[in-house]
This record gives structure tokens, C-alpha cells and sequence, in this order.
């Protein structure tokens, strides 16, 4: 291990994620010294890790890591760990200034509080009964504090002043909040408004709610609305400071007005269809800076929307995939109509996703969905989904695998189409590592394209499928091919099968260690089939991280049983030009 001189072996090891760093540090005595290392270890992210369960946390911290030197600690979505050995690691942090610990069960209780004395930047989660502390230890205790995200998972019987006077108050030196309401089950909003009011020295708000959020204006404070994204489950709403002078000068541009570019023009209509924000928070402030996007170059869009099934909208999509804007695009999400050729001006009617994937071709991220738009079939009725049916759908589905840095696919997938292109899609995207399929209505062909070539995803590490029949026997034995499994998580979700075998299932989980969420939805199943199944299941729960479930169905009220690390998967819902809160 030699061959290299030391600073060569630390540029390298920097580049690892956390786990990965403690893998290969142990792999050989010779470069154990490495996690020892300050500069490789100073910052330490282990934010939704889920291999790391399989160590004992705070003994490789205490033995093998440097913790002297580490300054920020990233435990996102670890929720299997106890408090008292959350609160033994921080402890033994002597120069921590940044933690991270959303969706842990680290919080505010008066025990934690004092935890944070030292700290710059804190994300947790909490429960808003555990602000028992005085507004002396609060002081006290945040006084450093200039970067907070904070996620309420439960308001109930709470006392609201305590937390807005006696917490929110004492953040003196804080410019940078963010709040997330995520007690879908109460009805009262935070008081956003008092927190702004008296939080003057806020460079940066960001606000995310499960609730319904008004329409907040915060010019008056200088704080900008920049980023919007309103989804059924919940609302997203980014501010940023700017000068009072710099506010007068910022309007919305009038589409009769000259454009440098048909890119721009493009944009501006898009925006104007659009409430919502197509790119990423970090694209949509550098667009606010500079005042158009001329020079911009989008890592996010998506174009998911519920009422501009239209040939303007449309077009105008097209335009900015065609720009030398998305060339560097990663993630990407678009609806049926988009790749509808009937919609598209006629010198670009050929092959528009072919156009689309040659200019974007380092997508690494690609979700397509049915439309949204709701037209009346017949005046007496009410207004039904229609769904886009065009040729091009089908072709452009066969042109997924031209996609060869593909990680993450998304698919709904209509009844039309039988499923053939996914055996190109394993065969040539080597690195697919997530795979989410929806169909509502019933496909037995494209089950049988899974069933069969399923085991062609050598890297698959997630799987969702949705369907109105699925043969769970079958899909189940045709994950067991999968060699070598990488499979941490799956979710199945269908209303009926025939006839349900138990022994494919039990040979997955026999061969598949590290399988640390199944979820399996079957609605038309009763108590005793579902009982049966959950007991097989809980024969392999053999860890706390381990999340095993058999249900019919999973409601909001049901899904508390769920940590917030898998809610991503459990659902079929969009990831991309999303704000999330563990990227804090």
C-alpha cells in the first residue's frame, strides 16, 4: 500500500462517501491511519447511509475515526439509532460546528439542547412539546447558531408562544431558516409571519408545509419569493435578501417585449404558464441574479404540470431541451403531451425525444408521466382524465436506453405499451440503480417483460412497481436472479394476484441481507393473508433499521409506522426540481 506517498492516498480517500472511506480504510492496517487524518475526516457525511447499520456507530467513531478533527457531521435519516448513542457521538465531538439530523430522534428536549452550544449550522427534527427549555438556556446555548433547519413532525397540545417568544426570539445571529411543517394531521399553520417579522437579520427563508400555504409576501422584509413548487402532499416556497433599491427594478417581463433569443422568449412563456419553478432552487437564484438565462446551464427541470396540455407550452419545452442550456441537464421530468409530435411546430416533428436525449445525453435522472389535464368528455358529465395516446410515446420510450448514464428511471407507464424497451434499458444503462414503474391500468405484458429480463438490473439497488395485477410469486422470483443483488429497498403495490407463494419471498430476504425496507400494498388481500404475510416478514426484521410491511393499503394516518427515510419510495411522487431538506 506503499506505492503511493501519503498526500496521494488522502486526495483520493477525500472523494469517499463516509462509509465507503471506513470500508477502505479497514480493508488493509496500512491505511487506517488515514481516518485519523484531518483533512480527511473534518467533514463527515453519513446522510442517508443505510449500509451503515451494519456498524456499531459510536464504537467506529471512538476506535477507528479521528473524531478530534471532525467538524461537520451529516446523520440524515438515520432513525434506527438510539438517542443515548446520538447524544454519546455529539459529546464526543470537541470541535463540532455543523450537525445534520433530520429524521433522527435527536430533537429539543432540554438534554439536547445542550448539545448544541458550539454549533454554526443545525438541522433536526422535533416534536413541538419538547420547547420546554428557559429562554436563558436557549440564549445560551445558540448563541453561534447561524444556519437552522428545522422540521416539526407533531403540533399536538402544543404552546405555540413558548416556541415563537421564547425560541425563534433568541436567534439573534440567525440568517439562514429553514421550517418545515410536517403535521399533515393538524390543522394550524405556523406563524410564519411573527418568525420573519422578528428574525430581521434572515438572508435566506425557506418554508415547506403539508399544510396549505397562503400566499406569503415578504417584499416588505427584503426577502424575495425565488423558488415555488406546489405539490398535493405539500408546498415549497424559497426567499432570498436582497437591497430595497434592487426591489423596484426586479418586474415580471411582458411577453410583447423584444427577446435576445427564441430561448428566452421560450422561458418566459413557460413561466407565464407555470406557478411553479421548472428548475432547481440553485438555477432559479442565479436566473434572479442575473436577470435572464442567457448563460445558465440547467442540472433540473421538470415540466410536470395540471393545465397546459397545449401546443404553446409545449413547444416551448421542446425549445429549451433543444438549447445549449440543458446540455449538462441531469435530472429531468416530463409528461406524455411533451413527447406528442402532433403538438410540435412541423420543421422539429420528427423524433422529438430522439433530439431531446442527443442534446441532453448526460441525464442521469428521467421521469415521465401521464398528463394531468382534465377535459370533459361529454357536457353532462364532469371533467375526466384523457389521456395522451400518440405513436411517438411508444418510440420514445424505445429510446430510453440510448441513455447510457442512467441511475434513476421513473416511468408511468400506459396500457398500450407491452414493456419491451425496459430489456434494453437493463441491458444498456449498466448503472441504473433505481427503477420506479406505475401502471394504472392492467399490463400482463409488461409484467412479463419484468418477470423475465428483471435480472438483467445487476446494480439495481430500488424497485417500485404498480400495477392493477401483479403475480407477486413470480416478481418476487425474479428478483431472487438478480446476482449480484444489490437491493436495499422495494415496494409492491397491486389490488390483486392469484394465488400467492410464500417460498420466493422467503428465499429473497434469505439471500438478501441487506434489504432494509419492503413495503408489499395488496388491497384486495384480507386480515388473514395480510397476518400471514406480515409474519413471515417479521421473521427477518433482525435490526432496528430493518422496516418490513404487508398492508392493504397506506394512508396518511397508517404511513406514522413509515420513517420519513422511505416515504420518498413508498409513494410514487416526482424527485426532480425539488427543494429537499436533507440537501441542507
Amino acid at each position: 500500500m506503499d506505492i503511493f506517498p501519503c498526500e496521494i492516498w488522502e486526495e483520493v480517500v477525500r472523494k469517499l462517501p463516509a462509509f465507503d472511506l471506513i470500508n477502505f480504510c479497514k480493508s488493509s492496517d496500512a491505511l487506517l491511519y488515514l481516518l485519523r487524518d484531518k483533512n480527511v475526516v473534518i467533514d463527515f457525511d453519513l446522510g442517508g447511509c443505510f449500509d451503515i447499520y451494519k456498524e456499531e456507530l459510536y464504537q467506529n467513531f471512538y476506535q477507528d475515526v479521528g473524531y478530534e478533527h471532525i467538524r461537520s457531521l451529516n446523520i440524515n435519516k438515520i432513525y434506527w439509532i438510539g438517542l443515548e448513542e446520538i447524544r454519546d457521538i455529539v459529546r464526543l465531538l470537541p470541535h463540532l460546528e455543523e450537525l445534520r439530523a433530520l429524521d433522527t430522534i435527536l430533537g429539543m428536549r432540554n438534554d439536547d439542547v445542550v448539545l448544541y452550544k458550539k454549533l454554526k449550522k443545525l438541522a433536526i427534527s422535533v416534536e413541538m412539546d419538547q420547547f420546554t427549555s428557559t429562554r436563558e438556556v436557549y440564549r445560551e446555548c445558540f448563541s453561534h447558531l447561524k444556519s437552522l433547519c428545522i422540521k416539526f413532525v407533531s403540533k399536538y397540545r402544543a404552546d405555540f408562544r413558548r416556541v415563537y417568544y421564547m425560541f425563534f426570539n433568541e436567534l439573534r445571529k440567525l440568517d439562514e431558516l429553514w421550517i418545515y411543517d410536517a403535521d399533515d394531521l393538524e390543522t394550524q399553520m405556523l406563524r410564519y409571519d411573527y418568525i420573519v417579522c422578528n428574525l430581521r437579520s434572515l438572508r435566506k427563508l425557506v418554508i415547506k408545509s403539508k399544510t396549505n400555504l397562503m400566499l406569503l409576501d415578504y417584499t416588505p422584509f427584503g426577502l424575495l419569493k425565488i423558488y415555488e413548487r406546489r405539490r398535493r402532499n405539500n408546498s415549497t416556497i424559497c426567499y432570498v435578501k436582497f437591497d430595497i433599491p434592487q426591489l423596484i427594478t426586479l418586474r415580471k417581463r411582458s411577453l410583447s417585449e423584444v427577446f435576445e433569443s427564441r430561448t428566452e422568449k421560450s422561458w418566459s412563456i413557460i413561466r407565464s404558464f407555470l406557478i411553479e419553478t421548472p428548475c432547481s432552487f440553485e438555477t432559479a437564484q442565479d436566473i434572479r441574479k442575473i436577470k435572464t438565462i442567457k448563460n445558465v446551464e440547467f442540472r433540473e427541470l421538470s415540466f410536470f404540470h395540471s393545465r397546459t396540455c397545449n401546443s404553446t407550452f409545449i413547444n416551448s419545452v421542446i425549445d429549451i431541451l433543444l438549447s445549449k442550456c440543458s446540455k449538462s441537464l441531469k435530472k429531468l421530468c416530463l409528461t406524455f403531451c411533451i413527447l406528442q409530435e402532433g403538438n410540435v411546430e412541423q420543421t422539429e416533428k420528427q423524433n422529438v425525444f430522439r433530439h431531446i436525449i442527443n442534446n441532453c445525453r448526460y441525464l442521469t435522472d428521467l421521469e415521465i408521466v401521464s398528463c394531468t389535464n382534465m377535459e370533459p368528455v361529454d357536457l353532462n358529465e364532469e371533467c375526466v382524465k384523457v389521456p395522451c395516446y400518440s405513436s411517438a410515446i411508444i418510440g420514445a420510450y424505445e429510446l430510453i436506453s440510448n441513455l447510457r448514464h442512467l441511475k434513476r428511471l421513473r416511468l408511468e407507464v400506459p396500457s398500450y405499451l407491452n414493456g419491451n424497451f425496459l430489456k434494453d434499458v437493463f441491458l444498456k444503462c449498466s448503472e441504473l440503480q433505481s427503477l420506479q414503474i406505475l401502471s394504472e391500468d392492467t399490463n400482463e405484458d409488461l409484467n412479463s417483460v419484468l418477470y423475465s429480463h428483471l435480472n438483467y438490473a445487476h446494480k439495481l439497488k430500488e424497485f417500485r412497481f404498480e400495477n392493477v395485477h401483479i403475480d407477486l410469486g413470480r416478481l418476487f422470483s425474479a428478483l431472487n436472479k438478480v446476482i449480484p443483488s444489490k437491493l436495499q429497498r422495494i415496494v409492491v403495490k397491486c389490488d390483486y394476484e392469484h394465488s400467492m407463494q410464500l417460498w420466493p419471498l422467503e428465499k429473497l430476504l434469505k439471500r438478501n441481507c441487506d434489504i432494509i425496507f419492503l413495503a408489499i400494498l395488496v388491497s384486495k388481500y384480507n386480515r388473514h393473508q395480510i397476518n400471514k404475510l406480515q409474519e413471515l416478514l417479521n421473521d427477518f426484521k433482525d435490526h432496528p433499521a430493518k422496516v418490513y410491511v404487508a398492508k392493504t393499503t397506506m394512508t396518511p394516518e397508517e404511513d406514522l409506522v413509515i420513517p420519513e427515510a422511505h416515504k420518498d419510495i413508498l409513494y410514487f411522487s416526482t424527485d426532480v426540481s425539488v427543494l429537499h431538506f436533507s440537501d441542507f
